[in-house]
């Protein structure tokens, strides 16, 4: 089995995602981030307002036709406090 690991980091201040691939079509996702990281204003929205942030996105998306690297900050913040409240 092949793994091939593709990082995304578009500069949103100390933040990473690692999108892990296997040669049999499986993979698994890894959200990394620093203190300071939550301060980024795309990742701190997907925070604390998941609901404008996603409303925000999907504005984008519609206009645009896809997904912008613009775009990822706030769906990892997303993300990443609905695991956090889930955790807690």
């Amino acid at each position: 089995m092949t793994i091939s690991a593709d990082i995304v980091d578009i500069g949103a201040a100390d933040w990473t995602l690692v999108l892990t691939t296997r040669s049999n079509s499986s993979g698994e996702a890894k959200i990394a981030w620093e203190a300071i990281g939550q301060h980024e204003a795309g990742f701190h929205a997907g925070l604390t307002s998941p609901a404008a942030a996603l409303e925000i996105v999907l504005a984008r998306v519609e206009r645009n036709g896809a997904v912008s690297p613009l775009d990822v900050p706030a769906l990892v913040g997303v993300l990443v406090g609905h695991f956090q409240r889930r955790a807690r």
